[in-house]
């Protein structure tokens, strides 16, 4: 179940989302997340694919211009009409394109095992109420052996921003339970929300009928505060290599507020 808080954020930023995150810092990490997504694409086409929690559609457009056929699946409307206008935009490279409006936990629209790969960025399994059930159902819309490639919010980090910002009890129960709240500037806008540490959601995706690939952490050693590092190419080049360097191994995982996994229908 969608809560309401999330899709009533969602629909009023949708009209800047994008400037929001374009930034130097923001488009480092989505080439981070896409560079290790692609490695888990079905090298089969054409094919189905989807983009869950699409937001503006930045994933869903590029797995169109990789040759998928895709599905965009997001609770906001308004977030849609925007993916909407991108593919218009781009073209539809002579692909099959479908929008629904849901979030992860009921994806009702999307035929069962009609799915070679799936993504699900910008975190919406945080948001669902039901991780677990919204895996369950991720894995009835992907095909046998169909891949899925989820980015997370990582407990690890959000404890360590509390106890930054000595909030310690807000910390001890994130620590605890894994649970917060989204914290938007309009009281009606907030929601709880899940953040992960890797073992549990490796374990949850085994629950609900997958094999983990891969995991990593997003992101390691840049962080906001190096934009001006990324506005150079050389320099931007260099520190992707560093990156992906580390951005397996676990004990650098403390240091991201984000980590991203590839998984595998059984």
């Amino acid at each position: 179940m969608v809560r309401r808080g999330n899709r009533k954020y969602h629909d009023r930023v949708a009209g800047r989302y994008d400037q929001v995150y374009d930034s130097a810092y923001w488009r480092f990490y989505r080439d981070l997340s896409w560079r290790h997504l692609k490695r888990f694409l079905p090298a089969q086409r054409p094919a189905r694919a989807a983009d869950l929690g699409c937001g503006t559609g930045w994933f869903g457009l590029r797995l169109l211009k990789t040759g998928f056929d895709t599905v965009f699946l997001d609770p906001s409307g308004k977030m849609l009409d925007n993916a909407r206008d991108a593919v218009e935009e781009q073209g539809r490279r002579g692909r099959e394109v479908d929008f629904v409006q849901a979030g992860m936990e009921d994806m009702a629209e999307i035929e069962s095992d009609s799915l070679a790969f799936a993504t699900a960025q910008g975190d919406p399994l945080s948001f669902c109420e039901d991780p677990l059930k919204a895996l369950h159902e991720l894995r009835r819309i992907l095909r046998p052996e169909g891949t899925t490639v989820l980015s997370v919010d990582s407990r690890i980090g959000g404890v360590r921003s509390e106890m930054a910002a000595d909030q310690f009890d807000a910390a001890i129960e994130l620590l605890k339970t894994g649970r917060t709240s989204w914290r938007g500037d309009r009281r009606e806008e907030r929601f709880p929300m899940k953040m992960f540490d890797p073992e549990e959601l490796e374990k949850l995706l085994e629950k609900a009928g997958f094999e983990v690939l891969s995991r990593i952490a997003k992101t390691c050693l840049v962080q906001r505060k190096h934009e001006e590092h990324l506005e150079d190419p050389k320099r931007r080049r260099e520190l992707m290599d560093l990156e992906e360097s580390v951005h397996a191994k676990p004990h650098w995982f403390g240091l991201a507020s984000h980590f991203q996994v590839a998984a595998r229908r059984r």
